[in-house]
């Protein structure tokens, strides 16, 4: 940069009026607002009164309710949930607060939604029966009980034992299928 002492004050006046003018805050702000996205984990709110910040500096010529439409718009189109956005595109929602309270309530209800979405009806009914039905529930398991038994009786072999081989012998390694010895197999 040159000396500033060799500078008129004219040519001083436009370089600093270039580099901190009026002209040069409303590109900025300008360039803030349309880049603006809603960043990880930032509240709707927070997002949405920033917008509206950040409209406010990059359109001060414009009235109220055109600005406001344009803060709605990019509010929509910058918030970082697609089913929220979504939601807010097909409504046609033109007003910024009202856009605001209607993306908090589409969180709100996809939250829950997702929250509690093991808890289906079969669900609930089991859950019922569980501490309603006590007597019942008692009964079944008794029953069940005397069922399972009758299986683990067809599965005992000819000689009444548990998982035993040809000669009586506990299987705990792998034995061959046709003469019961260790350490060969059928195919080889």
């Amino acid at each position: 940069m040159q000396n500033l002492k060799d500078l008129e004050y004219s040519e001083l006046k436009a370089k600093l009026e270039l580099r901190f003018g009026e002209a040069h805050s409303l590109q900025n702000y300008y360039t803030q607002f349309t880049n603006r996205r809603q960043k990880f984990g930032e509240n709707i709110a927070a997002f949405g009164s920033d917008v509206e910040r950040l409209a406010r500096l990059a359109y001060p010529e414009c009235p109220d309710l055109m600005r406001d439409k344009i803060a709605c718009a990019q509010f929509a189109s910058s918030l970082s949930d697609s089913f929220v956005k979504r939601a807010l595109q097909m409504e046609g929602v033109t007003s910024l607060r009202i856009a605001i309270e209607r993306a908090k309530a589409v969180q709100l209800i996809q939250g829950t939604c997702f929250e509690n979405k093991g808890e289906n009806n079969f669900y609930l009914e089991n859950k019922k029966g569980k501490f309603f039905n006590d007597k019942k529930s008692k009964q079944l398991e008794i029953n069940k009980g005397k069922e399972d038994d009758k299986e683990r009786s067809k599965d005992i072999n000819k000689n009444g034992n548990f998982f035993k081989n040809k000669n009586g012998k506990v299987r705990n390694k792998k034995e061959c299928w046709e003469c019961g010895k260790e350490g060969h197999f059928r195919s080889e």
